[in-house]
């Protein structure tokens, strides 16, 4: 005859690596939620825009776009402004190239911004329920400690502002270049 001892110690040893695989699944980490994707809020600026920009004094026109590149895991940004001859300033042009990503383990996005007069940042993002603001530490090739603060806002009607200020070592940030962008 068998006792209900006997009979316990087989049951538990069996059932043990079921307990164990149960224990270290409900010890995960919960999955990411399966409605938020990379980029979801960059999606009001995607697309083509254009308009006015004042920079200095200066005003001229700007094309702006933003486009999703190497199977989605890059955002794109190209800016072209254009300024005309006025008085004694020739006209001019300046380029923008941006490569924004996401940062995963640290859960922000990062953006590399070079321009065509060789100055470039590495700027992380803010998202905001009005838009976006990048803001850098430091840029290279200008004098030391500079900063910078690039801000997209989303306005009622559709179009974007956009703002790229600089702050020297020290001081607050104060508008480089600002323009008001409508899709096109």
């Amino acid at each position: 005859m068998v006792s209900a001892g006997n009979v316990r110690l087989p049951v538990l040893v069996a059932l043990l690596p079921l307990l164990l695989v149960a224990t270290s699944v409900g010890a995960q980490d919960p999955p990411p939620p399966t409605d938020w994707k990379v980029f979801q809020e960059f999606g009001f600026l995607n697309g083509s825009w254009s308009g006015p920009a004042e920079s200095g004094g200066r005003v001229g026109g700007r094309v702006v776009s933003f486009t999703s590149a190497v199977g989605g895991a890059q955002l794109s940004y190209r800016a072209t402004t254009f300024y005309p001859a006025k008085e004694s300033v020739p006209e001019s042009s300046t380029e923008e190239v941006a490569h924004i990503v996401y940062d995963g383990a640290k859960g922000k996005y990062v953006a590399l911004l070079v321009f065509s007069t060789k100055v470039w940042g590495i700027y992380e993002a803010e998202i905001r329920p009005d838009g976006i603001v990048f803001t850098s530490r430091e840029m290279a090739n200008l004098e030391a400690g500079l900063r910078s603060r690039w801000t997209f806002t989303r306005k009622a009607d559709g179009s974007i502002a956009e703002l790229l200020e600089v702050a020297p070592a020290g001081r607050d940030f104060a508008p480089y270049v600002s323009a008001p962008l409508s899709r096109k």
